[in-house]
Formats: C-alpha cells, structure tokens, sequence
C-alpha cells in the first residue's frame, strides 16, 4: 500500500516519455541535435491564428510539441509567482504544465492511488473530483467539513478525521478557498491537517483552482508551504479563475521535483503535453498578474455584497471563490426540493443543485455571483427572492 512517499504500483507498470532518458544528452548537444525522434514539421501552419504576428516571430515554436514537463520559460514565470505570492520557495524542475486544473488533478489521482484504496475528500467539493477517484477504481470517502468550519471555526480537525480513516487510507484532498462553500482555511485549520497528514502517512492534493480570490483581508496559506509538507503535497493551479483565461486549458502543479517526474508519465499518456501556444501567452499574465487581481476580487467582493444585501433571505457569507452555498430547506414551504430547482428554471434563474457537491448537502443550492453582468445579476435576486423568500 502506497502510503507516503510511495507511489501508485500502476506506475510500475507505465514509463514516462520514451525520449525521456535523453532529453538532458540531447540539450547537451545544443543547436548541434537535428531532432528527428519526433513526429512534427518545421513548416509553420498555413492557417493564420488570430493571434498577434509579432507575438508568433518571438516565439517560433509555438506550433509544435513542447517538452512534456512544460515550455521552460513559463515554468520559471510559474515558480517566480509561486515564490512571490504563495510562500514556495520553488524552481522550474518543480513545476509541470498541465491542461487546466482537471488534468493536474486526474493525473496526481491515479499516480497516488491503487485500486480500492481510499481518499478522504472533504466536502463540498468540486463535482467531477470524486469522479476521478473512481476512474482510477479507487474509493472516495466523503468528509463534511467546510460548511462545518463556518460554525465550529475550532473544530478539533484531528480528532474528526480519524473517524474517517481506513487501514486502506492513503491521501486527502483539500481545497480552499473552497468551491462551492467559499471557506478559505486559516493557518491554525492547515497546520492541524498537515500534523494530521504527516502523523497518517498520507499524500494531499491540494487544489488551488481560486488561489488569489480571498476577500475581507482574509490570509490564504498553501498547506505545502508549511514545513515538511512540499514534498507529501501535489498542489495545483489554473489560469481558469482569477486569470480569466478559462479556455486556454491550462495550470500547473508544482511538488517536489521526483513526485513531479512520476506524475509526468501518466501526465503523457493522458494529453502528452498542454498547448505550447497557451504557455506562450501565459507567461506575460504571470508576470503581470497584480495589474489586475486586486482589482478584480475588489470587484467580486462588490458583487457578493450586493447579493448578500439584496437576498431576503440569510446566507453564509462566503470568504472567497465567486459562489454563495446554502441550504434551502426552510423555504421549501411544502414544496419538494427539485419542484424549487424546476420553479427557479421556470423564473429565469438557473442554479447548482447542493448534492453534486457531497451526499450531505442535497438541501442545498451553489449561486455564482459573477457568472453575469451586474444589471442581469440584480433581475436574478429578484426572481430568487420571488420563489424562495
């Protein structure tokens, strides 16, 4: 069993790259190496992309395959913003390119996991996550936890998971600022989870898909920049939230540079490699990421006020992330549960049902706040208050 710092037996049976073994002989080589050990041409496409011409002629591979582990220049602007913003203190040998979040996630899934062994998965979580545990024939265990923080903020976190854990419980996936409950975990809470981590053996996942959206001064810490826990943590980002570029597909995962490695073979046999042209025109976002998020979670936070105000009835008032998760049971009004969801599709308004996000939270309904302009947002409250309040 895989435990900490063993990896997943299927990566026994998988390599990585074939050409893996003589990547650093082939870049000793230089300009010298004509590269034939790759299906691709040196003919540029015949069809002009819609992007800037001068953008293409500084970087004129931007067509072709790039290293699998990621462009170097992107993974330096990755582990600079990392260092600057996060507290890593990370190089470009741990970072890997990934196509969005979803890739970093599956890929890390099946790299710790063997059949039937078991993740803890606090909730509520992201939906598809669960989906990939049982895609790697794995078991995922649901631990209410977020919505709990908001009312037992001292919680005893050791304590509870332990009524979790199995002999077959080898990792745990963490996610904050937390889709869809918008709790973002404080210092004391990740401490309590990494002793808890390292006292287990267990791996962690932590997605950090809304790293950067934290409103009311809030302080968001990574969990593997606290001590002896870079080296047990995958934690992952995107460009898909607080860099807007959703459609890009990409992120990234950094680690300690051997996890990194293992995850990289199954990274290459699920996509290869994401979009060399996406890592191209990520890497001037990075380096001027503060021109904008600031402003854009003091813009988020006005439309979270916004609702919080104008909705007649009272919600948990989320700490980041874009989403409002509450519980609609007292609105019911003899009414059952889907009939509310079909009544607010009938109004004009459209929102998440609570139990794709964990089993104990079928009550429940998620609302992003920034999914709209402001004007449509305001007739959306409207026609949520006329079914619900």
């Amino acid at each position: 069993m895989p435990k900490f710092p063993h990896f997943a037996e299927r990566l026994n049976r998988i390599q990585g790259s074939v050409f893996e073994k003589y990547r650093s002989k082939m870049k000793e080589k230089g300009p010298y190496m004509i590269h034939l050990h790759i299906g691709d041409t040196y003919l540029h496409p015949k069809f002009n992309l819609p992007v800037d011409s001068e953008f293409l002629k500084k970087r004129p591979y931007f067509n072709r395959y790039c290293n699998t582990f990621g462009v170097e220049r992107f993974r330096r602007a990755a582990a600079e913003k990392l260092n600057e913003d996060n507290g890593f203190t990370v190089d470009s040998e741990q970072i890997l390119a990934t196509s969005g979040a979803t890739n970093a996630l599956s890929a890390s899934v099946i790299s710790l996991l063997d059949p039937d062994e078991e993740i803890l998965i606090l909730t509520p979580c992201w939906p598809f996550f669960p989906g990939m545990v049982k895609v790697a024939d794995a078991r995922g265990i649901e631990v209410p936890f977020y919505t709990e923080l908001y009312t037992k903020p001292d919680l005893n976190i050791t304590a509870y998971l332990k009524e979790f854990m199995t002999p077959n419980t080898v990792a745990l996936y963490l996610n904050t600022p937390n889709n869809p409950s918008g709790k973002v975990l404080t210092r004391h809470q990740l401490e309590q989870l990494a002793d808890f981590a390292k006292y287990q053996d267990l791996w962690i996942i932590s997605d950090e898909a809304y790293d950067g959206l934290i409103f009311d001064g809030h302080e968001q810490i990574c969990i593997g920049t606290l001590p002896e826990m870079h080296q047990r943590t995958i934690s992952i980002f995107t460009f898909s939230k607080s860099f807007m570029f959703a459609g890009l597909r990409l992120g990234y995962l950094t680690s300690d540079a051997e996890v990194v490695k293992e995850i990289n073979k199954v990274l290459v046999h699920q996509v290869y490699s994401p979009s060399t042209l996406s890592q191209y025109m990520m890497v001037e976002p990075l380096k001027h990421r503060q021109d904008w998020i600031p402003k854009l979670c003091m813009e988020y936070q006005e439309l979270r006020d916004m609702f919080i105000e104008k909705m007649q009835i009272p919600v948990i008032c989320p700490e980041g992330t874009y989403f409002l998760f509450f519980s609609i049971q007292a609105y019911l009004r003899g009414r059952k549960y889907w009939e509310v969801i079909d009544q607010l599709i009938d109004a004009g308004v459209a929102v998440a049902p609570g139990v794709d996000f964990g089993s104990n939270f079928k009550d429940y309904i998620r609302i992003c706040f920034t999914g709209e302009p402001p004007e449509r947002l305001e007739k959306a409250i409207e026609r949520l208050n006329e079914v619900l309040a």
